[in-house]
């Protein structure tokens, strides 16, 4: 009897803790349910049948008859191609410069090359407007030596063609960089003994093992340029737009229908290329890197002409690379007067940064983007944190859809998100109380977090499935409950992770910008819309802001890439907003 009482508080635990749980998963699947499979059915049901009988014909005859959807709808098949090819054959380029051919500098070209991972999104397309665009510096310099060229000379297709150029070749940085160090020098070796040529073993040896990962890049470079967004918006000019612009246009202009239906296509077309895509991948033979490959031996270039020409390339890459960066710095801390009439700052104050930094108008957008990623960094992780160790645990058809659930996010475009949170929450909704969430501060940090819920999923999923289960064993056989193992056993083992995946997490919502220009209001006015706004205005106080606002943000992606580095967290499995 003298056990009774302790085995009474032992299943009183286990029945709270059991209790926890089933709230817990209730919330969680409200919460997918509410803010993520809602907002689709509720867009379809707009696309297809928002008068009662189906519309596909109508709004496709009256999207048809629109000259400037036909003309996006082409510039996004044609952008998406060139893209691809644009940015596959520098992304090879640079990759072959870092781990197949010996390279003088290769440290700095290392740095050089990385420059997307801290400056991307509507902060380079600004960055690349500051440089080339009407007043900017290389256009100054330019004009000196050709004085009939057009200022806007960089701004249209082109222009966009070229910054997403060289701002998708991270995802050829990151991936395809690891994998060219899964090849075995020693087969590399025994095909030249054999009399093979380099093109011979590229395509017969390097090529079939990076094949698997060369097709993830594209895919990534594929969903990515189709959904561009801020850089068309910015560089593109009037004159050129892209779907996703046009969708935004269509919501503004009352058409709820329409936008509903390119956002629809826009995901079917996504969709697509990813099955196309795997099947492709699955059809093809390739052949593994070695466990423990031998590292390759970089190859000097012998041909003199061809080692000069070689090495010319790679630093005027480097250049182009670094170059914006670095004029984004330097005027952030220069006079406001300055900006755009020198080529490079005669002088150098900390007034930008003081003006933005002291609070007021100017720290404001700055701030709302950072208490709305904080939010989306803490709904996102709650979420992930209670659903992964549950889906790496048990195999059933509740974890199946959990995991389809979290990866939709991926599969469907970010304007589409957000058209269906504007469709079902711009009058009362039962699922969230009657209120009309639409115009209220917390919906663009909810889109956020639904936005941000595979990447969470992706680097969680690696954490929990490397924990050794004899801890959680060891601590069960000593009676320890369930909620105490997961905070002081699991959570110290996962909490690097979790921390680096809000950290990437935050940085991506610090200038995210698809979301926040079809949700934001005048309560939660977020940061890239506050430098997209000043991109438009001719004041220099305003572009000394901006560039103000680019290199904090720069300065926080820094942190964090080299946080990630120091963690080794690019060691783990790797799976893309894309």
């Amino acid at each position: 009897m003298a056990h009774l009482p302790g085995h009474s508080v032992v299943r009183g635990t286990f029945r709270l803790e059991q209790m926890a749980f089933l709230t817990a998963l209730g919330l969680l699947a409200w919460f997918l349910v509410t803010f993520l499979i809602m907002p689709l059915i509720t867009t379809f049901y707009t696309a297809f049948f928002d008068s009662g009988s189906l519309r596909i014909g109508e709004i496709t005859e009256d999207l048809s008859r629109s000259r400037r959807v036909k003309q996006a709808l082409l510039n996004t098949a044609w952008m998406t191609i060139a893209t691809t090819f644009t940015v596959g054959l520098v992304g090879i380029f640079q990759v072959a410069a870092l781990e197949y051919f010996h390279v003088r500098g290769r440290s700095f070209l290392k740095v050089a090359f990385a420059v997307p991972l801290v400056f991307g999104s509507v902060v380079a397309a600004t960055g690349y407007k500051f440089t080339y665009g009407p007043s900017g510096i290389v256009t100054q310099i330019l004009q000196g030596i050709v004085p009939d060229l057009p200022s806007d000379w960089f701004i249209g297709g082109h222009g966009v063609l070229y910054s997403q150029t060289f701002l998708l070749t991270s995802f050829y940085y990151l991936f395809l960089r690891a994998a060219m160090r899964r090849v075995d020098y020693s087969t590399v070796e025994a095909a030249r003994s054999m009399g093979a040529s380099e093109i011979h073993i590229l395509r017969r040896v390097v090529l079939p093992v990076i094949m698997p990962t060369l097709f993830a890049v594209m895919l990534l470079t594929i969903y990515t340029s189709t959904v561009s967004f801020a850089v068309p918006e910015i560089i593109g000019g009037r004159d050129f737009t892209m779907i996703s612009q046009i969708i935004l246009v269509l919501n503004a202009l009352n058409r709820p229908d329409m936008a509903a239906f390119l956002a629809l296509f826009l995901g079917f077309f996504i969709l697509s290329i990813i099955v196309l895509m795997q099947w492709i991948e699955a059809r093809g033979s390739y052949i593994g890197g070695a466990k423990t490959p031998v590292p390759i031996e970089l190859k000097r270039i012998k041909n003199p002409a061809a080692n000069v020409a070689f090495h010319g390339v790679t630093y005027l890459l480097a250049f182009i690379y670094v170059l914006p960066v670095a004029l984004v710095v330097a005027f952030s801390f220069a006079p406001a007067a300055s900006i755009g009439t020198e080529v490079f700052p005669s002088s150098f104050t900390l007034s930008n940064y003081i003006r933005v930094l002291s609070g007021g108008a100017a720290f404001e957008p700055f701030f709302n983007s950072m208490r709305m990623g904080l939010l989306a960094v803490l709904l996102g992780l709650s979420a992930t944190l209670f659903a992964v160790p549950i889906m790496v645990k048990h195999k059933n058809w509740m974890t199946r859809a959990l995991d389809i659930g979290f990866f939709l996010p991926w599969v469907v475009p970010s304007v589409l998100l957000a058209i269906g949170l504007i469709l079902t929450f711009d009058t009362p909704n039962l699922m969230v109380g009657r209120a009309v969430l639409l115009g209220s501060f917390i919906i663009l940090p909810i889109g956020y977090a639904i936005n941000a819920l595979p990447l969470m999923v992706r680097f969680l999923r690696a954490a929990f499935m490397g924990i050794d289960p004899s801890y959680d064993e060891a601590a069960r056989s000593m009676g320890a409950g369930g909620l105490y193992r997961f905070r002081r056993v699991t959570m110290p083992l996962v909490a690097p992770t979790a921390l680096l995946a809000g950290g990437y997490t935050f940085n991506e919502m610090l200038t995210e910008y698809p979301l926040s220009a079809f949700l934001y209001n005048v309560n939660n006015r977020p940061l890239s819309i506050a430098i997209l706004d000043s991109d438009k205005s001719t004041d220099p106080e305003q572009a000394a802001i901006t560039l103000v606002y680019a290199v904090l943000v720069m300065a926080f992606s820094l942190v964090v890439v080299l946080s990630a580095e120091r963690l080794s967290l690019g060691k783990g499995p790797k799976t893309n907003n894309v």
